[in-house]
């Protein structure tokens, strides 16, 4: 009797716990994938960024703000290490007080305009640091897979090359509607999944490489869900390349929804 009693107590508070999480609203969750304005040429891909502090790019970041406005953000994260927050509000808040002048970086260009503009108090950093092994990639597929060298290099002068002819002839809008279509986002993602086929079984380097940048998303996804309440409109500014892998991972979690930056752009 006491074990029925106990059975049926478990059930019915499993059957509440079901009720009062289904009755929360799941975090609505943009990602925007950008270019790094500022350039830093850490990427694979190197290419010629126009100057986004000219007059010219200053009115149309302007335009890609009052655009992402209409989401209405309660909390905007960007790519930048946690270990850094207290340097971003320091930033932030001389930015507000009129003592700081943007830097090119998209993470003030967009997100300091935009936290602003709700009265934010801050933003979030959720990015998280990770050790690419591209280099092994590459010796063992020079020596065992020209298909991949072949590959690899032409994705990445494709990637170049269309990069340096959206900068001359594209607005920063134009350039990143194609940067969050979803042909884009899946082209990016193959490329990144293409490489766990490089290597051998004693010698796994394309798994390692692809193992690494998903635990870096995965870490990225961990810090976006600590920060992230139900019923929250959550804006993250990241690097393009971390899209398909953060869509994925998104789109599984029943406590989100995700929301094309498309809809916006």
């Amino acid at each position: 009797m006491l074990r029925l009693l106990t059975l049926l107590s478990a059930l019915l508070t499993a059957d509440s716990a079901q009720e009062e999480y289904q009755g929360k609203q799941p975090a609505q969750v943009m990602v925007l994938g950008s270019y790094h304005f500022a350039n830093p040429g850490l990427d694979v891909a190197k290419f010629e960024v126009a100057d986004v502090l000219s007059e010219e790019k200053q009115a149309e970041i302007q335009e890609i703000v009052d655009a992402l406005a209409l989401f209405e953000p309660t909390k905007i994260a960007i790519e930048a290490n946690p270990s850094r927050a207290q340097q971003f509000e320091r930033s932030y808040t001389r930015f507000r007080s009129g003592e700081h002048e943007l830097t090119r970086n998209e993470r003030q260009q967009l997100g300091f305009r935009l936290a602003d503009l709700f009265d934010h108090e801050r933003l979030y950093p959720i990015d998280h640091s990770g050790d690419f092994p591209m280099d092994k990639v590459m010796a063992y597929a020079q020596e065992h897979d020209p298909d991949f060298v072949k590959y690899f290099q032409d994705s990445i002068k494709q990637i170049e090359e269309e990069a340096n002819e959206w900068q001359k002839t594209l607005s920063i809008a134009e350039i990143l509607r194609r940067e969050n279509s979803a042909e884009r986002i899946a082209a990016g993602h193959s490329f990144y999944l293409r490489t766990a086929r490089v290597g051998s079984s004693d010698q796994p380097v394309g798994a390692e490489l692809l193992a690494a940048w998903y635990a870096r998303n995965i870490h990225i996804f961990a810090n976006l869900s600590k920060i992230t309440e139900p019923g929250e409109r959550v804006l993250v500014i990241i690097g393009a390349g971390h899209l398909g892998t953060l869509k994925e991972l998104i789109q599984a979690d029943p406590d989100m929804t995700w929301v094309s930056a498309i809809e916006y752009l």
